[in-house]
């Protein structure tokens, strides 16, 4: 099985992120390593992006159908055919339920990774929601004929996290914060946070704009003394190493945060990641910053000091943080997937 391709039908810009894409690509490294090769589908992906995807020795075709459409779907199921592939993997709102059993109605095997668990049926053949707080009744009447993965041990982390061996020391005082929101902002929340930093003698901000990012020039407009700009950093396991405190938006920085063992605050931009982030504060491991839409930057900047101030706070939150993300979830996910694909599952609806 492992031999096979494994196709991987994802997108990304400034409006959706780039978070399907980066995850579906820490699935096809560990697919690779295991001596599989891998093709990505998209029809939308920032220039950065696609420069990363190029220089993983994965390969990539352009879909010019319209997202989800049932064009879309032939053309996935086309190219995964060219492709001897079994498996097409499956990540984004845009593929709904139709889209889903055009595919598997052809013979292929779905993947499924979802967030939200909104559909009324589930035609795949296997299912990952690596949100913590996931459970069976979200995916209520499948009645165990579909695998579940539910929850963070089924984090999938890139190889650059994974392979990460160094051990993270602990000053009485912190005074490096990475600020990180995903590969695009797209409340543009980059600049409003620098600015509740600026001229703050006693701490050194980093903001990044990922690949997807629209705002560069007004970010670098906010740069100043204590506050530096950077663009789609290739050594983000480096930086999140190096910070204190880090300030991010939920999604899967925030679960490569925990991994790096670094003490994070988080905003979230829906329900489901309310929901985590305040599942994962509750652990001790994360600080709940709220809604996107209700950024406060004096409450930012208490939360902030709160945490930098405290060794202790700051060694208890890593080691939760770890506790939570323990690195291995994509190998738990490729032994799901050899296991599924003994089993042709039946799609069942959801009452």
């Amino acid at each position: 099985m492992a031999r096979e391709t494994l196709v991987f039908r994802c997108d990304a810009n400034g409006a959706i992120g780039t978070g399907h894409v980066m995850r579906c690509l820490a699935l096809a490294q560990a697919w690779q390593d295991a001596g599989g090769s891998a093709l990505f589908a998209t029809a939308e992906l920032p220039a950065g992006l696609e420069a990363r995807l190029r220089a993983e020795a994965v390969g990539l075709t352009t879909v010019k159908d319209v997202p989800g459409a049932p064009d879309d779907a032939d053309t996935t199921i086309r190219l995964a055919q060219q492709a001897g592939a079994g498996w097409v993997v499956v990540d984004g709102d845009r593929f709904g339920v139709d889209f889903l059993r055009r595919i598997r109605e052809s013979g292929l095997r779905v993947f499924l990774v979802d967030d939200f668990a909104r559909w009324e049926s589930f035609p795949a053949d296997l299912i990952l929601n690596p949100n913590i707080g996931a459970s069976e009744d979200d995916y209520r009447g499948l009645d165990g004929k579909v695998p579940l993965l539910l929850g963070s041990a089924y984090t999938l982390l890139r190889r650059e996290f994974t392979s990460w061996q160094a051990e993270r020391s602990f000053g009485s005082r912190g005074a490096s914060v990475l600020v990180t929101l995903g590969g695009s902002d797209p409340e543009n929340l980059a600049p409003r946070i620098a600015r509740a930093f600026a001229g703050s003698n006693s701490t050194r901000v980093m903001v990044i704009a990922g690949a997807g990012y629209e705002h560069l020039d007004e970010l670098k407009a906010v740069s100043g003394e204590n506050i530096c700009a950077v663009f789609n950093p290739p050594n983000m396991t480096d930086l999140m190493h190096a910070a204190d405190v880090a300030v991010t938006a939920a999604g899967g920085t925030l679960w490569e945060l925990l991994y790096m063992r670094c003490a994070v605050l988080s905003y979230s931009r829906n329900p489901v990641q309310a929901r985590v982030v305040r599942l994962v504060s509750e652990r001790r491991a994360a600080v709940d910053l709220g809604d996107v839409d209700d950024f406060d930057a004096k409450a930012l900047l208490a939360a902030t000091e709160k945490v930098l101030s405290s060794q202790s706070v700051r060694e208890d939150m890593a080691i939760r943080g770890r506790q939570l993300v323990d690195g291995r979830g994509a190998t738990r996910v490729l032994g799901a997937v050899s296991k599924a694909s003994r089993i042709r599952c039946g799609t069942v609806s959801v009452r």
